[in-house]
């Protein structure tokens, strides 16, 4: 008897494994259905200006309610409101201004293949940022332009633009962000599912950043006449929860590293910048936010 246990336990080692079935990537959001998301970026950065290295560190947690208004055709449209968000770091609360974004919302609207075809409520969404200050408004405009509002809603509604999708599978994504009169910044992603446990499938990620400049702009009180940053080791961690129907969790990291020259008053300043910045985005159905 203990041979032959011996024996199937052999045969089970040395048996090629199979690949999981496909697994379909697809959010399975019905009208009303509601889900927090909280998502902490962690930023590390030495500046060296005029010999000498400012060294920065920047902890922004921000937690948004999003809740499915229309679910059509596989396509949805989705509220994302905001209900905290903290500073810790160089820039300290940002001088209170964070307090501004609790109750701030936007209304994005996705199609089957998980693109972003429109943004609703931008406007009002830096109006109230702003609080009616016109120079604010410009000041949020350009370093929260639109394309990056998009984003937001984009690193938590990932999914696979195929029906189905088997261990091994490719996908890229390539978001484009103007940051103002600065210039523009392109992020290629590619995704690949990398594996399936229980009800969980593993995604992971690779990327490109570049930065291009601009012509400048009157919103800050300076632009970046030239650069040459590149980006290394962008890659990330994806978990899709497949009897929910929508992520889990992911978590990116990336590294920058370059030299910039800044124009300022006529001036022009060289400046070189080492970055490290982490980004991590939990879901859950109950708001872990504490009034």
């Amino acid at each position: 008897m203990r041979t032959a246990s011996a024996f199937v336990a052999l045969v089970l080692l040395v048996a090629p494994t199979t690949a999981a079935d496909p697994v379909s990537l697809k959010w399975s959001l019905k009208e009303g259905d509601s889900f927090y998301a909280t998502t902490t970026q962690e930023i590390d950065q030495a500046i060296k200006v005029m010999g000498q290295t400012v060294n920065q560190k920047m902890t922004t947690t921000t937690v948004a309610k999003f809740e499915a208004k229309s679910v059509k055709g596989g396509g949805f449209e989705v509220k994302m409101t905001y209900t905290k968000m903290t500073m810790d770091g160089a820039l300290g609360n940002g001088g209170g201004l964070t307090d501004r974004f609790k109750g701030a919302s936007l209304t994005a609207t996705f199609d089957k293949g998980f693109e972003l075809k429109k943004l609703e409520g931008y406007d009002k969404f830096l109006n109230q940022l702003s609080d009616g200050d016109d120079g604010m408004k410009k000041v949020f405009q350009a370093v929260m332009p639109e394309t990056a509002v998009k984003l937001m809603f984009s690193q938590v509604f990932v999914g696979s633009p195929k029906e189905k999708a088997a261990v091994g599978d490719k996908w890229s994504r390539t978001d484009k962000v103007p940051l103002a009169g600065l210039g523009e910044l392109t992020n290629k992603t590619q995704f690949a599912l990398d594996g399936v446990s229980g009800d969980v499938a593993t995604l992971k990620t690779t990327g490109d950043v570049t930065f291009k400049t601009g012509e400048g702009g009157d919103a800050l009180p300076f632009k970046v006449v030239s650069a040459d940053i590149k980006s290394d080791e962008v890659k990330g961690t994806i978990l899709f929860d497949l009897k929910a129907g929508r992520l889990k969790s992911s978590s990116t990291s990336m590294k920058l590293k370059g030299t910039m020259t800044i124009e300022v008053m006529n001036q022009q300043v060289d400046a070189e910048i080492d970055q490290k910045a982490t980004t991590k985005v939990e879901l859950s159905d109950k708001n872990p936010v504490r009034d």
